[in-house]
């Protein structure tokens, strides 16, 4: 029953399409898998994307805004965990406004997560899930400079704000050098690649073309830049 897999995961999970494919699985709940022990533990990724996925084609998606219950809500960012909380608010009858800086919503999930690990119509999709639910998505708002947590207060008589905006600030090193040309952090690597179609070469502001790259750093982010790179005719990409 693919479906009725779907919706036992979508009354815990907002967005099961994406933590199928983006979630750290291996260590947060496959590895308690008891299967483990002996052998491979159960694929929960693998099969929480695949139920999405089966319901995204198949699926008969009969969402309906509900009831209000007379309280707005403000949720200052769009990636997961704002996409998530609006949802679960609109779900309750909350009138909730999501305030996203770029000019596509999606957060972490469009800028730094490549097309080849997660497609771009996977978090499009859930967007539009959300606006059907009656969430009111407004781009191009950065709030602190065109509002600030004040005016949603104040004039725009939200009684509740959540600031979900931690994946945006990149970590460096403060070494001598960071600071030169065709060095950059891998969130305006990927950024432009991803948002802003620098990998075009007739961007106008193109992304470095290096025959040689580093990256320096080993986690998911280090792994989604040096095959980025790869992906632009890097002949040798480095962790």
């Amino acid at each position: 029953d693919f479906e009725g897999a779907y919706q036992v995961i979508a009354d815990t999970n907002a967005l099961p399409a994406i933590s199928g494919r983006v979630c750290p699985q291996e260590s947060q709940c496959e590895c308690k898998c008891v299967r483990g022990i002996k052998n491979e533990p159960v694929g929960i990724g693998r099969l929480e994307r695949f139920a999405a996925d089966y319901h995204r084609m198949h699926g008969d998606e009969k969402l309906e805004k509900p009831v209000s219950n007379g309280h707005k809500v403000a949720v200052v960012g769009s990636g997961p965990s704002g996409l998530t909380c609006a949802a679960d608010l609109a779900k309750l009858g909350y009138e909730v406004s999501v305030f996203e800086a770029f000019h596509t919503p999606g957060g972490v999930l469009v800028y730094g997560i490549p097309e080849f690990r997660l497609p771009k119509a996977i978090v499009g999709g859930e967007v539009e899930k959300l606006k059907k639910l009656g969430v009111n998505i407004m781009t191009d708002m950065v709030i602190g400079k065109v509002l600030s947590i004040d005016d949603l207060i104040d004039e725009m008589h939200f009684e509740a704000v959540f600031i979900g905006t931690g994946a945006g600030l990149p970590k460096f090193m403060n070494i001598p050098g960071e600071n030169s040309i065709n060095i950059m952090s891998s969130n305006e690597y990927l950024t432009r690649v991803n948002l802003m179609d620098a990998a075009s070469e007739e961007s106008d502001t193109p992304v470095a073309f290096g025959k040689n790259v580093a990256v320096i750093g080993g986690g998911n982010t280090a792994m989604d830049s040096v095959r980025t790179a790869k992906r632009l005719g890097a002949e040798r990409a480095m962790i």
